[in-house]
């Protein structure tokens, strides 16, 4: 497989974040962890196992473990954290975008 070949379920599931992103996060006052997490976790968008964008999925994961953890606390801090979780969403489809050569296309399934 060359660098430009993402297996179908890595295409599908970022077709389907880039949808989120577009969608939901380009609000600024939406701030769902719970269901961006939904869209990072193999389970339920069947990401390939092992996928190229694991280390990228994993960084996500872990800002959104920051956010709630800051959320909860009501801590000002929330806000910054909330734009690493857009920021870090925002580069894995940017890694994305390399490896295949073009934008990827937000679906909606």
């Amino acid at each position: 497989m060359t660098d430009d070949e993402l297996p179908l379920a890595d295409s599908l599931a970022l077709g389907q974040l880039a949808y989120l992103r577009q969608r939901s996060l380009g609000n600024p006052r939406y701030r769902d962890a719970a269901y961006v997490r939904l869209y990072v976790t193999p389970r339920y968008l069947h990401w390939s196992q092992p996928s190229v964008f694991d280390p990228h999925l994993y960084s996500v994961r872990r800002s959104l473990d920051t956010f709630e953890r800051l959320a909860k606390r009501r801590d000002p801090g929330a806000d910054d954290a909330w734009r690493s979780v857009l920021a870090a969403v925002d580069l894995l489809l940017t890694e994305a975008h390399h490896r295949v050569g073009h934008r990827i296309r937000p679906r909606r399934f």
